[in-house]
């Protein structure tokens, strides 16, 4: 069976949630999601952003995810929440 890990995402946004960018956090990554969910509040209050709005996800994902090119694809919908999506498919890359 697969070992399965935790991502935290922190996403700081200006008011009026027109403008967000992601917020770097020490560590990223949880052996649980209840782990990375007990952290969430206290990476909010130690992130030192000065965004009006600030916006957290822990988000359940694969060892293999960690291990390779992903993408993370994420979306704050119209009532405050915070999606996280992994785009792991391998990417073909053209060389000579």
């Amino acid at each position: 069976m697969e070992h399965v890990a935790a991502f935290m995402l922190l996403v700081g946004c200006s008011g009026d949630i027109s403008v967000c960018k992601e917020i770097p956090v020490p560590v990223p990554a949880y052996e649980t999601v209840a782990e990375c969910r007990q952290e969430l509040p206290v990476q909010i209050r130690l992130s030192g952003t000065a965004d009006k709005r600030v916006f957290g996800a822990c988000k359940e994902v694969s060892e293999k995810v960690f291990q390779q090119s992903a993408t993370l694809d994420w979306s704050i919908s119209r009532d405050g929440q915070l999606s996280i999506a992994f785009d792991g498919k391998p990417s073909l890359v053209a060389s000579r």
